[in-house]
């Protein structure tokens, strides 16, 4: 039986010392997103069988559970089904039918080994990770990339020199003035998925000294313009988790996702930037950096 609670700073260890373990892709799997976006999702967790089980009750969505995650992170079948068994018995109880949500690829076939022809799987695009080469991301080398260099180019012959600055408790409240700024441009500062985005991002800046995060700001004419946030995933993946710049400053985000390769990740294989929620222009842009590949992620509802 389940006993869900709520998700604190105080099982920041714990959750980092399970997901070292596991080394995964996905990028909802660090204490960092799972904390930053605790309210949105209004995540619970308990431990069953030796695996993490992690439930998402939102409030303007379907309830869902990840995958049961082992604390060693080595995959145990036998273990691995009664974690399932206890979730679906509490999702049950509550009388809603058991979903796992953002669901690897590569976990759909323990999923079929527990539930065999009870499952039903729905593709995610939207919440698809897209992962690129972080020494591709710094050179900016070949034709696919060229409009990036272009970019980067135009910026600096029309502002001349810039600073990179790492974020600090100093700095950090530029974060917040950005974020404000970029959403009344774009009109959309009272829209849900900006107001929670908002309240994550200054989560992550209220508890600057608390998580394992690496920031910086782009600097211009005595003024800043743009941050970045992230931190390490896994032993050879960086993630960013927020970025946010002033679109009238032609290149600003070329500028900001080079340097902070470069300065911050270059001793990284890869980077996740995450999904791209639907968002068509959101898409496009991600897309445009030619990704290594996507972390693939499904929604399987369990069928009694």
């Amino acid at each position: 039986m389940l006993d869900l609670k709520p998700l604190t700073l105080k099982e920041r260890d714990m959750f980092t010392d399970i997901f070292n373990k596991l080394q995964p892709l996905a990028s909802e799997l660090s204490f960092t997103y799972l904390y930053m976006w605790r309210g949105y999702y209004n995540f619970g967790w308990d431990i069953v069988a030796d695996h993490l089980c992690l439930v998402s009750k939102p409030e303007n969505y379907i309830p869902f559970a990840f995958c049961p995650i082992p604390l060693d992170g080595k995959r145990n079948d036998e273990k691995f089904r009664i974690a399932a068994e206890a979730l679906e018995d509490h999702f049950a109880k509550e009388n809603n039918p058991l979903s796992f949500g953002r669901v690897e690829e590569s976990m759909l076939p323990q999923l079929r080994d527990v539930y065999g022809d009870r499952i039903e799987t729905e593709y995610l695009d939207w919440a698809s990770d897209y992962v690129y080469e972080v020494s591709k991301l710094i050179s900016l080398q070949g034709k696919v990339l060229r409009k990036k260099r272009n970019h980067i180019n135009k910026f600096l012959r029309e502002y001349g020199s810039y600073e990179y600055v790492p974020i600090d408790e100093t700095n950090k409240n530029e974060c917040r003035r950005i974020f404000d700024e970029w959403c009344e441009k774009n009109g959309n500062c009272s829209e849900r998925r900006v107001t929670c985005e908002r309240i994550a991002c200054n989560e992550l800046l209220d508890n600057w000294s608390k998580l394992p995060l690496k920031g910086a700001l782009i600097k211009l004419n005595g003024r800043f313009e743009a941050f970045t946030i992230g931190e390490k995933l896994n032993d050879y993946t960086a993630v960013v988790h927020i970025e946010k710049g002033n679109s009238d400053i032609h290149g600003i985000y070329a500028v900001i996702n080079r340097d902070f390769c470069m300065n911050e990740w270059k001793d990284f294989r890869y980077i996740n930037r995450e999904e791209d929620m639907g968002i068509e222009g959101l898409r496009k842009s991600k897309l445009s950096y030619n990704p290594e590949f996507l972390v693939k992620k499904f929604l399987v509802k369990v069928i009694h």
